[in-house]
């Protein structure tokens, strides 16, 4: 019996997020980046668990990672 072609597929998540801060107040105006972190990119990467064989990228842009940290 032949061999059953593999299918590779390649799934990236890109994370980009607007800078949410006021440069003239130096203060965050809208909630979002830590709203969506807590909630929506958590989730995903905790679905993971459930499915240990999928291997995924995920793209985080500096900005998101600059509004997360305290």
């Amino acid at each position: 019996m032949p061999e059953e072609p593999v299918l590779s597929v390649l799934i990236l998540w890109h994370q980009h997020q607007p800078f949410y801060k006021d440069p003239l107040s130096n203060r965050y105006e809208l909630p979002w980046v830590r709203l969506h972190a807590t909630k929506d990119y958590y989730d995903m990467v905790a679905l993971l668990e459930e499915f240990p064989k999928i291997r995924l990228n995920f793209n985080l842009v500096p900005s998101l990672l600059q509004q997360l940290s305290p």
